[in-house]
């Protein structure tokens, strides 16, 4: 008898790992059904608009779920609605930062890397922001076009004319005349007129924006700052001439009291240089 108890022993042991092998499975398989229902059910608040939701989902998920791909979806979703619709900076860089930490050569990584310093920019840390544009380099070449120009403009907000001007010449120089080159155009001839007073710098700039832009706009704001080069040159006659080929019949008032102003300024200094002489 007792060595029939003894051979009966195995076989209770194997049941007994049996079933929990399938508690455990079954245990597994409710605990991913649950992550994946949170996922859906946070995907879900994000699209219809409800972030705090979306954010509480989130966060619920990565708190089981912490690493992975999937994870890293999660947190890209997150820092995003942090970013893009909450405006939690902080809690977005966070974000951001964690999801580069885990997997830097993930697909996702360069998105999150220019958020991250899009949100560096928005907290006005520029150089910071523009260490971490420095870390992208996209394979387009209108990408790295388009990052160099989001550099240049932080440059520029700081006050950094000098490297701004440098940066903007990269987006411009060897480029077709696009919507990136006016930009930086725009920006170099504002530097040169506005900041240094450097009008003959800045009035080549202006002169092919005004014959390249295919916005109008552009183009008459190109034309009204030839004309302030001009003037500020003492070309009143260049001045009016340009000032004359603004046709646009809104702004003909604008045009005459101007041209009238010039006028009123050439006479003056006409007249102060003909007193100089007379001494």
């Amino acid at each position: 008898m007792k060595s029939g108890k003894n051979a009966a022993h195995p076989c209770r042991r194997a049941l007994v790992y049996w079933v929990a092998a399938v508690l455990l499975s079954a245990c597994a398989a409710a605990c991913k059904y649950s992550a994946e229902r949170t996922l859906d059910r946070a995907s879900a608040a994000r699209q219809a608009g409800d972030y705090d939701a979306a954010v509480q989902l989130y966060e619920r998920y990565l708190q089981g779920s912490p690493t992975g791909p999937e994870s890293l979806e999660a947190r890209l979703q997150l820092a995003n609605v942090y970013y893009l619709n909450l405006h939690h900076y902080e809690d977005a860089l966070a974000q951001y930062a964690e999801l580069l930490n885990q997997s830097p050569a993930d697909q996702a990584a360069p998105v999150a890397r220019e958020r991250m310093a899009g949100v560096l920019a928005d907290l006005g840390r520029s150089y910071e922001a523009i260490e971490e544009y420095e870390k992208l380099n996209p394979q387009d070449v209108t990408e790295r076009r388009r990052i160099r120009l989001r550099i240049a403009d932080l440059y520029f907000d700081q006050k950094n004319f000098s490297q701004a001007l440098t940066e903007y010449a990269k987006v411009s120089d060897g480029a077709d005349y696009d919507e990136l080159s006016e930009q930086a155009y725009l920006r170099q001839a504002s530097i040169y007129h506005l900041e240094r007073t450097q009008y003959q710098q800045a009035l080549p700039i202006y002169q092919k924006i005004a014959s390249t832009s295919s916005d109008p706009k552009v183009r008459q704001r190109a034309i009204l700052c030839i004309v302030d080069c001009y003037a500020a040159m003492y070309q009143y006659d260049e001045a009016i001439k340009t000032l004359r080929e603004l046709k646009d019949p809104t702004q003909q008032s604008y045009i005459t009291a101007r041209i009238n102003d010039l006028e009123q300024q050439k006479r003056e200094s006409e007249h102060g240089a003909g007193m100089v002489k007379r001494r």
